[in-house]
């Protein structure tokens, strides 16, 4: 009897745990559903949100496109008043012209000109040159020391041809070169018959290192009727200028060399500057060049008794620096 009671009352309390398992059960999913359903409808209203959103950025991306469309029309629609302007204008005679064309136009003309009236100062300048090259313009009267130490000037190369070199004896190449051309030079004059017409001159642009003895002992290495001739610097500075010989000292110290123009002078017997001979010219082109002067002018002063006469002053003056 006993037992039987304690097997109900097993079966009831499993019974009992059973139902309560179910109810739990039941309590959790319908605790499930209804978070479900909160998240649901949290979700449904995110959704509605986002496109709410995405709505009103559509309308304010197309009212913005308006809003541009609108601005373009209104540009072009301002275009075509001015275009219809211009055409109008245009019809009429009288075109609109604005102030940064005409600026332009003014620059360009003025431009224009400016480089024109350059182009033609330099054209006169050079026909000018060509005009008075070859006259007084040229060289001119002088007093230096020639290569015995006495007194020499422009004086006493009257009634001859003078053949004028400026160089410095410390030059390594183109000076011995020059020189060695313009002793060729005298050489087939003499072949020629004109020896007694021409006297060379070597003219230091270098006063401060080419002495009476350096130069003296320089020049008896090219042909004997060389002259040389030194003098002070401010001397030596004013002939080269007269000549218009360039001369300008490169490097330090006492080994320097001088940068100059390497032209050969032909000076008449009047003292006049003639002509001149580039580097380029040889030996017998410059010798053809001397014979057709002399044979043009003849040989000789003409007026052999003012030069007498004009060298007798001038030595007094030259006696100065004796």
């Amino acid at each position: 009897m006993i037992s039987s009671l304690l097997s109900s009352n097993k079966r009831i309390l499993n019974n009992f745990n059973k139902s309560n398992i179910v109810s739990n059960l039941l309590n959790s999913n319908n605790n499930n559903i209804y978070r479900n359903q909160i998240l649901y409808r949290s979700f449904s209203t995110e959704q509605k949100d986002n496109k709410q959103q995405q709505q009103q950025e559509q309308e304010q991306k197309q009212k913005q496109k308006e809003e541009n469309t609108n601005s373009n029309n209104n540009k072009n629609n301002s275009n075509d008043g001015e275009n219809f302007k211009t055409t109008n204008s245009s019809m009429s005679g009288n075109r609109t012209i604005t102030w940064g064309s005409l600026l332009v136009a003014l620059l360009s003309g003025t431009c224009g000109w400016l480089y024109y009236d350059h182009l033609m100062t330099k054209k006169r300048q050079r026909q000018n040159e060509i005009k008075t090259y070859g006259t007084s313009s040229v060289g001119g009267p002088f007093v230096l020391i020639d290569e015995n130490g006495k007194p020499f000037t422009d004086l006493d190369l009257r009634g001859k041809y003078g053949l004028l070199y400026f160089g410095f004896t410390f030059c390594p190449d183109v000076c011995p070169a020059e020189l060695s051309k313009m002793s060729r030079v005298v050489k087939n004059l003499e072949n020629n018959g004109l020896g007694d017409s021409i006297v060379p001159v070597f003219i230091t642009i270098d006063p401060w290192r080419d002495t009476v003895e350096q130069v003296k002992q320089y020049i008896e290495e090219f042909h004997p009727k060389f002259k040389g001739l030194t003098g002070t610097p401010e001397q030596i500075t004013k002939l080269a200028k007269a000549y218009r010989v360039f001369m300008s000292k490169s490097g330090k110290g006492d080994d320097y060399l001088v940068d100059h123009t390497i032209i050969v002078y032909l000076v008449g017997p009047n003292g006049k500057f003639i002509e001149f001979y580039n580097v380029n010219q040889d030996s017998d082109q410059v010798t053809n060049k001397i014979i057709e002067r002399i044979a043009a002018k003849g040989k000789g002063g003409e007026n052999k008794g003012e030069i007498v006469q004009e060298k007798s002053a001038f030595e007094k003056i030259a006696s100065f620096f004796k």
